[in-house]
C-alpha cells in the first residue's frame, strides 16, 4: 500500500481512515486484512487520521470529519464512494461490503 493516492492506478482503491485510539477502527482494521488477501484487484489504503502532518490534506479533500471513515476511489482517482458518519460495526462492516462489491464492477 502507497501513499500515492492521485492519478492512474491498475484497480480501485479503498481508502481506510482510522485512528489507533478508534476500538471500532481496530475491529475494521482485521476485517480489512482479510479483505485484502482475497480482493487482489482492489488496493487498500490505511489513513492514519492522527497523522495530520501527512493526510491533512485528503481528510480535508474528503471531508473526514470522524473515524471509521471509507472513500472508495475508481481508477482514475475519483471519488465514487464515501461514508458520511460512524455507525456500529454490523453498519459498518455492511458498508465495507458494499463498498468491496462496488470496486469489483470497476
Amino acid at each position: 500500500m502507497s501513499h500515492q493516492i492521485h492519478g492512474q492506478r491498475q484497480s480501485p482503491t479503498l481508502m481506510f481512515f482510522s485512528s489507533r485510539s478508534c476500538p471500532l477502527c481496530q475491529r475494521l482494521k482485521n476485517d480489512l486484512r482479510q479483505i485484502y488477501e482475497k480482493e487482489k484487484r482492489l488496493e487498500i489504503l490505511q489513513v492514519d487520521a492522527g497523522d495530520e502532518a501527512k493526510w491533512a490534506p485528503e481528510m480535508l479533500h474528503y471531508k473526514i470529519a470522524s473515524v471509521p471513515a471509507f472513500i472508495l476511489l475508481d481508477k482514475q482517482g475519483q471519488a465514487v464512494l464515501s461514508t458520511s458518519q460512524p455507525r456500529s460495526y454490523e453498519q459498518m462492516r455492511q458498508v465495507l461490503d458494499s463498498f468491496v462489491a462496488m470496486a469489483s464492477q470497476h
